[in-house]
């Protein structure tokens, strides 16, 4: 234990530097600019917005940041279900919204009670009116533009949505045909888009990232007393005086790699769905002999991601000469993501971005005559059209610390995780729906796949309930039995619906902020 760590006296750590944690330390900073903050992440720094970086990525699609995803022997999947983790979560400053699409969909009204509807997955403590205004703030924040037609939204966007693409035009033609609604994709864009098609590595900042909000923390003069430390990984949590009491946070000290302890009077864990469960479940003591809010041996049970659907098709030729234009989809319907979809399981609908795959850049830069580029660009067309399909979990499904430690100093990871019997019929039925689609289309060697379990959207693995017997934390995302511990991450999320969860988290955390600074019910959008 670090004698100089000990004295200093925190009131808030936060462990984890992603979306939810760049947003609460915003939210506590600009309510008292002294507030002493200290931010733990396990993963390094990467460099965003630099040329040189920008220039290899549109040269030779090299991502500085690759070295921070996990790698194939990180974690262990030992299900029915193999469970495929590489390439789908990362430890970086500025979490995971560093490689992320910037889709930011609302989860709907009935997604907060897909218990009660199906039987299946959990319910929230409350309902979507009660989040409602902090969807409104969180949009606000990301700078979300959208269409505005969705009944469930008490404000328009704050920004315009994106136009469909030329591309777009004969699958929106082809939706409407089939009864399917067609709807513009929600984006976050911190700042003006210039277009470039390389949203994964964008040279201006426009696609929001948690990377953006710490710069911004840690060059302001007012924040004297936030400390940020990279490659820090949490190692276990302890309690002072009483079980309530979680204030020590010990964690691997960057320089010398050895276990320092500091104090908190608030401990805000933001780690993801893989490593929030995990500290819990290490974090043993004679007064929780199981880990911390295990009680119930509910800490890592539940989790979930999102199943990925596709379906694709070719026609002979391309006359229009289309190419993809974004490096996101610009086309998707929510027509399947209804409450009369749960029971199957909701699919959410997106034209993928990538086709038609023609890629002029790489032609010229492989050295490509004119005419052999034109005859690549008016040669086969393809067509893809993916979903992201939903989830209930089940408490058989876990995830818990593997033997052995990853390069960023944490636990690997154990998952077993089964689909139930029936998933594979219930993915083909959906899969009915988007193969329509296509023939609608006139694309022929339709090819409908089920894609591979992976870790993306991963969550539930600490979910709320109303109480320790239902979930780990509660409706103010508080461990159960705890004073001061908090989950603030998608491992809280008691489901993820059929989109993605980033926007839902954002709003969960304004919610949290507000409840750490004596805000109950006091929203203003």
């Amino acid at each position: 234990m670090s004698a100089d760590q000990t004295r200093v006296g925190y009131e808030y750590i936060i462990i984890g530097s992603g979306v939810a944690g760049s947003t609460l330390a915003t939210q506590l900073l600009e309510a008292n600019p002294l507030t002493k903050i200290l931010m733990l992440e396990a993963g390094p720094v990467v460099p965003m917005k630099d040329r040189r970086y920008w220039w290899d990525y549109v040269v030779s699609y090299k991502k500085p940041y690759t070295h921070c995803y996990d790698l194939a022997g990180d974690n262990d999947s030992v299900g029915r279900t193999p469970w495929v983790s590489e390439g789908s979560r990362m430890m970086i400053y500025g979490g995971s919204t560093v490689h992320w699409g910037g889709w930011s969909m609302r989860f709907k009204p009935e997604d907060f009670h897909l218990f009660s509807n199906t039987g299946g997955g959990g319910d929230w403590p409350y309902g979507y009116d009660e989040l409602e205004p902090y969807y409104c703030r969180a949009e606000s924040y990301l700078s979300v533009g959208g269409d505005d037609r969705d009944p469930w939204r008490s404000k328009p966007y704050p920004m315009p949505a994106y136009p469909w693409t030329i591309s777009d035009g004969e699958m929106v033609e082809a939706f409407q045909s089939l009864g399917i609604t067609p709807g513009k994709m929600p984006m976050a864009r911190a700042r003006k888009c210039m277009a470039t098609g390389t949203c994964k590595y964008c040279p201006v900042g426009a696609r929001f990232s948690g990377s953006y909000i710490l710069d911004d923390l840690l060059a302001d003069p007012r924040f004297v007393n936030f400390t940020y430390l990279g490659s820090a990984p949490a190692q276990r949590l302890e309690c002072e005086g009483s079980k309530a009491k979680v204030n020590w946070v010990t964690y691997l000290d960057p320089t010398t790699a050895e276990e320092v302890t500091a104090r908190g009077d608030t401990v805000l864990v933001c780690s993801g769905a893989y490593e929030a469960p995990k500290l819990l479940q290490r974090s043993v003591s004679t007064a929780w002999e199981e880990g911390i809010g295990n009680d119930h041996d509910l800490v890592g049970r539940y989790p979930v991601s999102h199943p990925f659907l596709s379906v694709s098709g070719t026609k002979p030729d391309n006359p229009e000469r289309w190419i993809q234009e974004y490096d996101f989809p610009t086309l998707m319907s929510r027509t399947y993501d209804t409450e009369a979809q749960q029971q199957n399981g909701k699919i959410f609908l997106m034209k993928d971005a990538n086709y038609p795959s023609v890629d002029i850049a790489a032609q010229m830069i492989n050295g490509r005559t004119r005419a052999e580029v034109d005859r690549v660009v008016t040669g086969e067309r393809s067509m893809h059209l993916s979903a992201f399909m939903e989830e209930k979990g089940s408490w058989s499904d876990r995830f818990t610390a593997a033997k052995g430690t990853t390069r960023f100093g944490l636990p690997r990871t154990k998952i077993d995780f089964s689909h139930p019997a029936d998933f594979t019929a219930r993915a083909q039925k959906n899969l009915g729906y988007m193969t329509a689609v296509l023939r609608e289309m006139g694309y022929q060697n339709l090819n409908p796949q089920i894609g591979s379990q992976d870790g993306h959207h991963t969550s539930s693995t600490t979910r709320m309930g109303v109480d320790p017997t239902e979930g780990v934390v509660d409706e103010n995302l508080r461990v159960f039995g705890t004073e001061n511990l908090y989950v603030c991450s998608n491992a809280a999320l008691p489901n993820c619906a059929a989109v993605n969860p980033t926007l839902t988290l954002v709003a969960v955390t304004l919610k949290l902020a507000d409840h750490l600074l004596g805000r109950d019910g006091e929203v203003s959008v």
